[in-house]
């Protein structure tokens, strides 16, 4: 749907097409509820190799229980497939050109019924940037149940690896609280404009799906398994600094302002 957009003004457009009041409610359906608008019933129930429905909401920070404005995106997803949904050209949109006109930018992810908490995509008062998002489905016979968040940490050492859950009025979810991973790894902005000025997209905002639990037929779903908490953590950050290490090469034919600016963040992935 959205993998062709390449422009703030398509971006943009988009945003504005898919944005939902949250005080309007249609067919039965509560303001956050994530279904297929074009066919309600066909995604409303979870099967293995069939489309299921996605959403995920972008917003300010604060309370979402006031009237809040925010932007939905839907996009339909294989069930049980490891998959991803990318929003092209969000990273300058939202940390270039401040799209939502706040102190941060916040996410969550929504199938069916069920809510994900809170996490920060922007927080724009430490130009923290947390691109790594994956929420697990919790699925029981086909329904959504739950979605939990998968432990960011596995990108960065431990000591760079920040709360990052929040609740729907705006508090931080602890992880006794929440009975799921609260922290997440980020990357600075100066670290995000080296990467956007190579033309990679590794700071836009992404979303990853996996699933657990069993489809409407009974079915085991196993896709969980191939989350990134899954695998070793020296194995996810040597691909981290690698992605790093090729970038900060490809910078040094830049203008001297982006080196100068990647220089004073140090060796970043050693905490240096």
């Amino acid at each position: 749907m959205a993998s062709t957009l390449s422009s703030h003004s398509l971006l943009w457009a988009i945003f504005a097409l898919l944005s939902i009041s949250p005080n309007v409610a249609s067919q039965g359906l509560q303001p956050y509820d994530c279904i297929d608008p074009q066919n309600p019933g066909l995604t409303s129930r979870v099967e293995i190799g069939q489309n299921t429905t996605v959403c995920l909401y972008t917003g300010p920070d604060g309370d979402w229980n006031s009237n809040i404005q925010y932007k939905r995106f839907s996009v339909n997803l294989v069930a049980d497939e490891f998959a991803n949904y990318k929003v092209p050209g969000s990273y300058s949109a939202i940390v270039g050109g401040n799209f939502f006109n706040g102190n941060a930018t916040q996410i969550f992810a929504a199938s069916q019924s069920a809510l994900s908490f809170q996490r920060r995509y922007y927080d724009a008062t430490t130009n923290f940037i947390f691109p790594y998002l994956t929420i697990i489905v919790d699925v029981v016979d086909g329904v959504v149940r739950g979605i939990a968040w998968d432990d960011a940490c596995v990108f960065c050492e431990k000591k760079q690896c920040l709360p990052n859950t929040y609740n729907f009025d705006g508090t931080e979810a602890t992880s006794e609280q929440a009975s799921q991973p609260t922290n997440g790894c980020y990357l600075t902005k100066a670290i995000c404009e080296g990467f956007q000025a190579t033309g990679s997209d590794a700071c836009d905002l992404k979303l990853y799906v996996v699933w657990t639990g069993t489809d409407v037929n009974g079915n085991v779903l196993k896709s969980s398994d191939s989350r990134f908490s899954a695998f070793p953590p020296n194995r996810i950050q040597e691909q981290v600094v690698g992605s790093y290490d090729s970038m900060m090469s490809e910078v040094q034919n830049f203008g001297q302002d982006v080196k100068d600016k990647l220089n004073s963040v140090g060796n970043f992935f050693k905490g240096e």
